[in-house]
């Protein structure tokens, strides 16, 4: 069974060519966990997964995403696992003039990096209204570095990210999180409903105990949550 990622990058995907990461190591636990269903990690790009959906040919489940991402927030279009771990994106600045989030006013004249086509809820009316601008970058990584040189006033970045990038780049003490978060959320897996019977098999495995104490571990490996993420 395919299980299908969109999110390339770390810490979840930390070289795809290579199969380095969180789905990666994730995937193998849930093929070391039972031997009924061997299952194979695939990136698609989202547009590829979205349209595959619509037209009920997603041969697979999909990894790492949200109810309301793929507007599904009463989970009656399609089959939903419990959550699997959590995460938050952060508003995040340069630490010598840091950014606070308070509110639409706060963003009023300000630039924002974003990754090109991701949706950042909080920032969509004041750029609509012509009051907040949005500079796209192609990474994560790129986001950062914007945000370093002060060429944005803040980026959104998820927390597991930027955590990876501070370690690998050495840039502890070089940012500033707004104390308000962007938003906190949890990663699951959905499946359409053809796959019933396949997706049941994999959320009983998912479900058990001795797989989620293993997840659980793994997930520290990364500096991920397991649980919710505390309020902010």
């Amino acid at each position: 069974m395919n299980i299908f990622v969109y999110h390339n990058k770390p810490p979840y995907i930390m070289n795809l060519a290579e199969q380095q990461g969180l789905y990666f190591d994730f995937v193998a636990l849930l093929n070391a966990s039972q031997s009924h269903t061997r299952y194979k990690l695939v990136y698609l790009p989202r547009r590829r997964i979205e349209r595959d959906l619509n037209e009920k040919t997603l041969d697979g489940a999909v990894m790492g995403v949200h109810p309301v991402w793929f507007k599904d927030p009463d989970k009656t279009r399609y089959l939903w696992s419990e959550p699997l771990m959590y995460d938050t994106d952060e508003f995040v600045s340069c630490a010598e003039n840091p950014f606070e989030y308070d509110g639409v006013a706060s963003m009023s004249n300000k630039k924002f990096g974003g990754i090109l086509g991701y949706h950042y809820f909080r920032t969509v009316k004041p750029v609509s209204a012509g009051v907040l601008e949005r500079v796209d970058a192609n990474s994560e990584e790129g986001l950062l570095e914007l945000a370093l040189r002060e060429r944005v006033d803040f980026a959104i970045v998820s927390r597991s990210t930027l955590n990876y990038f501070i370690k690998k780049n050495r840039w502890q003490d070089h940012f500033h999180l707004s104390k308000q978060p962007h938003e906190s959320y949890y990663r699951a897996m959905l499946a359409p409903p053809q796959l019933q019977s396949q997706f049941e098999r994999l959320a009983t495995t998912l479900n058990e105990a001795s797989f989620r104490s293993k997840l659980t571990q793994l997930l520290s490996r990364y500096q991920i949550d397991a649980g919710p993420a505390t309020a902010k």
